[in-house]
């Protein structure tokens, strides 16, 4: 103790090494803690003024709404802002309230409109984690009277391929036959907003066919015609109707996959089936060419395309309902023989933009015909032969081919099971043993004119 007082007494005395680190440990330690309240401060501060300006555009917004001379006119949009350097994001969203106080969509719904819901909400980058957006709500109410007891409403929605409404779309509404008191319109429905939606408001009861127009537009039945639909107009309420409807996309079809031999025919009465996940869109022809232009829905999944007329099979196991999964690949379970695995290529759905042009192959199993110089050809598909893997049909489909050529002709033909026979006078009779050689799985049919063309093996 007496050596520690006279240390602190020298003046020459200075601090060990062990003191000046612990020294530095605690200077850091509180420097770290005052750091940490000083970030937090400034996080706030910053939040917080943030979340004035925020508040400050949804107010300007809903007086904006508010200040609007028609509701009809206010949809769904979004537009960003730069203040103080942060991009705030405001969006608005609009609802129509029915007088049963639900939700009235366009193209859904009843009861007659009272007023529109109007939701703010703005964000911002950098917001504080577990913080809310500023949200402002308001209703409106139509300036003039939208709604007669003894009258209806007519709501008319059109979605396009992508999901969203499809804006600019002509709308009529025309007494239907029988009318039952329907009349005709005096005033012209508004063409479709910005979310799809027209309202054809106080409407006579009665029947009415709803029609939408468009050039260059399709319906996702492959309708190119204005599309119309029947509905009933009861008075005090409002009928519903809806539309897929969109600008066409240009797909051009390539049957038979690369490598396409030199002399290769496909049927020129085969109906080809474009899958999607909304179903199956048929489209028949009445040509042999290889290639050819087709306009479908611009469904944003997009399409598989399948030669032959593909029908699912019914999931019901007592269903009794026709189906014929052989031209779909994913049908035809995966084998192995000898080691050897054998299974068919995933196809890929192809989409695309409305009023875009994309290619879209369609798969075709190739048989090899020699020796019918000059003869036509027709094939009819069949119960399929034991241990092929063919899936199967409950339909039967006859395709018929063009005079084929000298030599070895390859004739395209959709996968499953066929039996082959060339015209003779006035009627048709099974090919040769050997005349047609197609790829299947564990060797080639036996049975005289009998063929079946596999997804699982190169054609």
């Amino acid at each position: 103790m007496h050596q520690v007082l006279q240390r602190l007494r020298s003046s020459q005395a200075g601090m060990s090494l062990l003191e000046v680190l612990v020294a530095m440990m605690i200077f850091a330690v509180v420097s770290l803690g005052v750091l940490q309240v000083l970030t937090t401060v400034l996080t706030i501060t910053r939040d917080n003024r943030a979340r004035v300006v925020a508040a400050n555009l949804a107010s300007q917004e809903i007086d904006l709404a508010r200040d609007a001379g028609d509701v009809f006119t206010l949809v769904d949009d979004t537009y960003t802002k730069t203040l103080n350097g942060d991009v705030f994001t405001v969006s608005r969203s609009t609802q129509w309230v029915s007088s049963s106080n639900t939700s009235a969509s366009c193209g859904t719904g009843g009861g007659t409109l009272q007023y529109k819901r109007i939701n703010i909400s703005v964000t911002w980058p950098n917001m504080r984690k577990g913080t809310l957006p500023v949200r402002f709500d308001t209703l409106l109410a139509p300036n003039d009277r939208i709604n007669d007891p003894a009258l209806g409403t007519i709501l008319v929605s059109v979605i396009g391929g992508s999901g969203g409404g499809a804006p600019g779309v002509s709308v009529t509404a025309t007494p239907a036959s029988p009318a039952n008191g329907a009349q005709n319109l005096t005033v012209l429905p508004p063409a479709t907003d910005a979310q799809g939606c027209s309202y054809i408001l106080k409407v006579a009861p009665g029947n009415y066919n709803v029609t939408v127009s468009r050039t260059g537009y399709i319906t996702d039945a492959g309708q190119i015609t204005a599309p119309s639909k029947l509905t009933q107009v009861v008075a005090g309420t409002a009928s519903s109707v809806s539309f897929n409807y969109d600008q066409s996309a240009r797909f051009r079809v390539n049957y038979v996959s690369d490598p396409v031999p030199t002399t290769v025919q496909i049927p020129k009465d085969m109906t080809t089936s474009f899958g999607s996940s909304y179903g199956v869109f048929y489209s028949a022809t009445t040509t042999s060419s290889l290639t050819r232009n087709l306009d479908l829905f611009p469904w944003r999944s997009g399409y598989i395309g399948y030669a032959g007329k593909y029908l699912a099979k019914p999931g019901d196991t007592t269903s009794t309902a026709a189906y014929c999964e052989s031209p779909n690949p994913l049908s035809w379970q995966e084998v192995k023989i000898a080691g050897i695995t054998y299974a068919s290529p995933v196809p890929e759905a192809v989409a695309a933009t409305p009023g875009g042009n994309v290619d879209l192959t369609v798969p075709m199993g190739l048989v090899a015909v020699s020796g019918l110089s000059g003869s036509t050809i027709k094939a009819t598909s069949i119960t399929p032969v034991s241990g092929s893997g063919d899936p199967g049909c409950t339909t039967s489909n006859v395709l018929t081919f063009n005079s084929l050529a000298a030599g070895t002709t390859h004739i395209a033909l959709p996968y499953g099971t066929w039996e082959l026979k060339k015209a003779s006078g006035s009627s048709w009779i099974s090919i040769a043993p050997g005349t047609a050689v197609s790829p299947i799985v564990g060797g080639t049919a036996t049975v005289a004119g009998v063929v079946t063309v596999d997804p699982r093996v190169a054609p």
